[in-house]
Protein backbone atom coordinates (compact mmCIF):
# COMPACT_ATOMS: atom_id res chain seq x y z
CA UNK A 1 0.00 0.00 0.00
CA UNK A 2 2.89 2.37 1.30
CA UNK A 3 4.93 2.44 -2.20
CA UNK A 4 7.34 5.22 -1.20
CA UNK A 5 8.22 2.97 1.71
CA UNK A 6 9.08 -0.22 -0.73
CA UNK A 7 11.36 2.05 -2.74
CA UNK A 8 13.14 3.78 0.50
CA UNK A 9 13.96 0.14 1.40
CA UNK A 10 15.38 -0.90 -2.17
CA UNK A 11 17.49 2.59 -2.40
CA UNK A 12 18.84 1.97 0.97
CA UNK A 13 19.76 -1.59 -0.22
CA UNK A 14 21.44 -0.48 -3.37
CA UNK A 15 23.87 1.48 -1.03
CA UNK A 16 24.87 -1.84 0.94
CA UNK A 17 25.59 -3.49 -2.72
CA UNK A 18 28.89 -1.21 -2.53
CA UNK A 19 30.54 -3.35 -0.51
CA UNK A 20 28.20 -5.89 0.27
CA UNK A 21 28.46 -8.02 -3.72
CA UNK A 22 26.48 -11.04 -1.92
CA UNK A 23 23.04 -8.91 -2.02
CA UNK A 24 23.65 -7.60 -6.09
CA UNK A 25 21.77 -10.35 -7.49
CA UNK A 26 18.26 -9.95 -5.28
CA UNK A 27 18.76 -6.48 -4.86
CA UNK A 28 18.92 -5.61 -8.26
CA UNK A 29 15.78 -8.30 -8.76
CA UNK A 30 13.97 -6.03 -6.12
CA UNK A 31 14.58 -2.95 -7.80
CA UNK A 32 12.79 -3.96 -11.14
CA UNK A 33 9.67 -3.71 -9.59
CA UNK A 34 9.42 -0.39 -8.08
CA UNK A 35 6.64 1.27 -10.23
CA UNK A 36 4.17 -1.53 -9.03
CA UNK A 37 5.05 -3.44 -6.32
CA UNK A 38 3.06 -6.14 -4.26
CA UNK A 39 3.14 -7.73 -1.12
CA UNK A 40 5.59 -10.92 -2.68
CA UNK A 41 7.88 -8.00 -3.23
CA UNK A 42 7.46 -6.44 0.44
CA UNK A 43 7.97 -10.03 1.74
CA UNK A 44 11.55 -10.68 -0.36
CA UNK A 45 12.40 -7.03 0.70
CA UNK A 46 11.97 -8.53 4.57
CA UNK A 47 13.86 -11.19 4.18
CA UNK A 48 16.76 -9.68 2.51
CA UNK A 49 16.54 -7.20 5.87
CA UNK A 50 16.94 -10.21 8.09
CA UNK A 51 19.78 -11.64 5.86
CA UNK A 52 21.54 -8.03 6.40
CA UNK A 53 20.66 -8.11 10.03
CA UNK A 54 22.22 -12.01 10.85
CA UNK A 55 25.52 -10.91 8.49
CA UNK A 56 26.05 -7.02 9.12
CA UNK A 57 29.42 -7.65 10.41
CA UNK A 58 30.49 -9.14 7.55
CA UNK A 59 33.04 -7.34 4.94
CA UNK A 60 35.30 -7.61 2.40
CA UNK A 61 38.70 -8.42 3.80
CA UNK A 62 41.95 -7.86 1.92
CA UNK A 63 44.54 -10.19 3.30
CA UNK A 64 48.54 -8.33 2.87
CA UNK A 65 50.51 -11.75 2.75
CA UNK A 66 49.08 -12.48 -0.87
CA UNK A 67 50.35 -11.22 -4.21
CA UNK A 68 48.57 -8.76 -6.45
CA UNK A 69 46.86 -10.93 -8.87
CA UNK A 70 43.92 -10.04 -11.34
CA UNK A 71 41.26 -12.51 -11.91
CA UNK A 72 37.81 -12.65 -13.22
CA UNK A 73 35.03 -14.63 -13.34
CA UNK A 74 31.99 -14.52 -15.67
CA UNK A 75 28.81 -16.37 -15.92
CA UNK A 76 25.23 -15.71 -17.13
CA UNK A 77 21.33 -16.85 -16.25
CA UNK A 78 20.34 -17.45 -19.60
CA UNK A 79 16.74 -16.59 -19.91
CA UNK A 80 16.72 -16.77 -16.22
CA UNK A 81 13.92 -13.71 -15.74
CA UNK A 82 10.36 -15.03 -15.03
CA UNK A 83 9.03 -11.84 -16.72
CA UNK A 84 10.76 -11.28 -19.78
CA UNK A 85 13.07 -13.85 -20.58
CA UNK A 86 16.09 -11.94 -20.48
CA UNK A 87 19.19 -13.64 -19.26
CA UNK A 88 21.25 -11.89 -16.04
CA UNK A 89 25.35 -11.35 -17.07
CA UNK A 90 27.24 -11.01 -14.07
CA UNK A 91 31.16 -10.75 -13.50
CA UNK A 92 33.79 -10.25 -10.95
CA UNK A 93 37.38 -9.29 -10.47
CA UNK A 94 39.80 -10.02 -7.51
CA UNK A 95 42.99 -9.02 -6.95
CA UNK A 96 45.07 -10.14 -4.22
CA UNK A 97 42.68 -11.75 -1.75
CA UNK A 98 39.06 -10.27 -2.52
CA UNK A 99 36.69 -9.01 -4.55
CA UNK A 100 37.14 -5.50 -6.24
CA UNK A 101 35.02 -4.71 -9.22
CA UNK A 102 31.29 -6.93 -9.72
CA UNK A 103 28.33 -6.32 -11.44
CA UNK A 104 25.00 -8.28 -11.51
CA UNK A 105 22.72 -6.87 -14.66
CA UNK A 106 20.36 -7.95 -17.10
CA UNK A 107 21.27 -8.09 -20.81
CA UNK A 108 19.80 -5.66 -23.17
CA UNK A 109 17.99 -8.31 -25.43
CA UNK A 110 17.23 -11.47 -25.73
CA UNK A 111 19.52 -13.95 -26.56
CA UNK A 112 18.43 -17.18 -28.70
CA UNK A 113 21.08 -19.41 -27.28
CA UNK A 114 23.40 -19.72 -24.16
CA UNK A 115 26.58 -19.53 -25.62
CA UNK A 116 24.97 -16.38 -26.89
CA UNK A 117 24.44 -14.90 -23.88
CA UNK A 118 27.23 -15.99 -22.15
CA UNK A 119 29.36 -14.48 -24.82
CA UNK A 120 27.53 -11.05 -24.43
CA UNK A 121 28.45 -12.12 -21.07
CA UNK A 122 32.53 -12.40 -21.91
CA UNK A 123 32.64 -9.57 -23.70
CA UNK A 124 31.06 -7.31 -20.81
CA UNK A 125 33.76 -8.53 -18.26
CA UNK A 126 36.59 -8.65 -20.94
CA UNK A 127 35.73 -4.56 -21.01
CA UNK A 128 35.80 -4.59 -17.54
CA UNK A 129 39.35 -6.24 -17.28
CA UNK A 130 40.77 -3.45 -20.20
CA UNK A 131 39.61 -0.74 -17.50
CA UNK A 132 40.74 -2.23 -14.76
CA UNK A 133 44.26 -2.77 -16.41
CA UNK A 134 44.27 0.54 -17.36
CA UNK A 135 43.33 2.26 -14.34
CA UNK A 136 46.00 0.04 -12.25
CA UNK A 137 48.31 1.02 -14.82
CA UNK A 138 47.61 4.73 -14.03
CA UNK A 139 48.35 4.12 -9.84
CA UNK A 140 51.69 2.77 -10.98
CA UNK A 141 50.60 -1.05 -10.98
CA UNK A 142 51.32 -3.05 -14.65
CA UNK A 143 49.54 -6.01 -15.19
CA UNK A 144 52.16 -8.75 -17.16
CA UNK A 145 50.76 -11.01 -19.50
CA UNK A 146 47.07 -12.57 -20.10
CA UNK A 147 44.42 -11.93 -17.02
CA UNK A 148 42.77 -15.44 -16.57
CA UNK A 149 39.13 -15.27 -16.51
CA UNK A 150 37.12 -18.11 -15.82
CA UNK A 151 34.23 -19.64 -17.09
CA UNK A 152 32.17 -22.60 -16.80
CA UNK A 153 30.86 -22.97 -20.78
CA UNK A 154 33.30 -24.77 -23.22
CA UNK A 155 31.51 -22.94 -26.10
CA UNK A 156 32.84 -19.59 -24.91
CA UNK A 157 36.08 -20.81 -24.71
CA UNK A 158 36.67 -22.19 -27.89
CA UNK A 159 34.76 -19.12 -29.55
CA UNK A 160 37.71 -17.07 -28.09
CA UNK A 161 40.47 -19.59 -29.13
CA UNK A 162 39.13 -20.69 -32.66
CA UNK A 163 38.41 -18.81 -35.99
CA UNK A 164 36.49 -21.49 -37.42
CA UNK A 165 33.02 -20.87 -35.54
CA UNK A 166 32.91 -17.23 -37.10
CA UNK A 167 30.60 -17.96 -40.10
CA UNK A 168 28.41 -19.73 -37.26
CA UNK A 169 28.37 -17.05 -34.97
CA UNK A 170 27.21 -14.03 -37.11
CA UNK A 171 24.75 -12.54 -34.83
CA UNK A 172 26.99 -12.21 -32.10
CA UNK A 173 29.68 -10.56 -34.19
CA UNK A 174 30.52 -8.09 -32.64
CA UNK A 175 31.26 -9.21 -29.43
CA UNK A 176 33.03 -12.22 -30.97
CA UNK A 177 35.97 -9.84 -32.28
CA UNK A 178 36.41 -7.61 -29.37
CA UNK A 179 37.08 -10.95 -27.12
CA UNK A 180 38.94 -12.59 -29.77
CA UNK A 181 40.95 -9.68 -30.20
CA UNK A 182 42.55 -9.68 -26.54
CA UNK A 183 42.82 -13.27 -26.70
CA UNK A 184 45.05 -12.69 -29.44
CA UNK A 185 46.91 -9.64 -27.86
CA UNK A 186 47.58 -11.96 -24.70
CA UNK A 187 45.35 -9.58 -22.14
CA UNK A 188 43.05 -12.23 -21.88
CA UNK A 189 43.21 -16.16 -21.04
CA UNK A 190 39.97 -17.68 -21.33
CA UNK A 191 40.22 -20.59 -18.87
CA UNK A 192 37.39 -23.56 -17.72
CA UNK A 193 36.11 -23.42 -14.04
CA UNK A 194 33.68 -26.32 -12.96
CA UNK A 195 30.09 -25.05 -12.19
CA UNK A 196 30.56 -25.83 -8.77
CA UNK A 197 33.49 -23.43 -8.14
CA UNK A 198 31.83 -20.85 -10.17
CA UNK A 199 31.54 -18.23 -7.37
CA UNK A 200 29.88 -15.65 -9.95
CA UNK A 201 26.78 -17.77 -9.64
CA UNK A 202 26.00 -15.89 -6.30
CA UNK A 203 25.37 -12.88 -8.94
CA UNK A 204 23.60 -14.18 -11.35
CA UNK A 205 20.82 -16.26 -10.41
CA UNK A 206 19.01 -17.16 -6.12
CA UNK A 207 20.83 -19.56 -4.36
CA UNK A 208 20.23 -22.10 -1.53
CA UNK A 209 22.19 -21.58 1.10
CA UNK A 210 24.04 -24.56 0.23
CA UNK A 211 25.90 -22.65 -2.36
CA UNK A 212 25.39 -19.76 -1.43
CA UNK A 213 27.49 -19.47 1.99
CA UNK A 214 30.94 -20.67 -0.01
CA UNK A 215 30.20 -18.38 -2.87
CA UNK A 216 30.03 -15.47 -0.28
CA UNK A 217 33.29 -16.80 1.37
CA UNK A 218 35.09 -17.37 -2.03
CA UNK A 219 34.39 -13.87 -2.37
CA UNK A 220 36.75 -13.28 1.19
CA UNK A 221 33.01 -11.63 2.82
CA UNK A 222 33.94 -12.48 6.01
CA UNK A 223 33.09 -11.66 9.62
CA UNK A 224 35.50 -8.47 10.13
CA UNK A 225 34.86 -8.68 13.98
CA UNK A 226 36.30 -11.97 14.27
CA UNK A 227 39.31 -11.32 12.44
CA UNK A 228 39.41 -8.22 14.60
CA UNK A 229 39.25 -10.51 17.93
CA UNK A 230 42.10 -13.03 16.51
CA UNK A 231 44.33 -9.74 15.98
CA UNK A 232 43.67 -8.48 19.99
CA UNK A 233 43.87 -12.05 21.30
CA UNK A 234 47.53 -11.95 19.73
CA UNK A 235 48.32 -8.35 21.02
CA UNK A 236 47.35 -9.22 24.67
CA UNK A 237 49.28 -12.50 23.98
CA UNK A 238 52.02 -10.74 23.86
Amino acid sequence: EDVNMYRSMVGSLIYLTITRPDLSYVVGLVSQFMQQPTKPHLDCIRRILRYVKATQNYGLFYRADLDIKLEGYTDVDWVGSQTDRRSTSGYMFTLGSATISWSSKKQATIALSSTEAKYRGAATTTCEEVWIRRLLADLGEYIDGAVTIWCDNMSNIQLAKNRVFHARIKHIEVHYHFVREKVIDVEVNMQYVSTNQQVVDILTKGLSIEKHAPFRDMLELINIEMIVGKNEGKDDSR
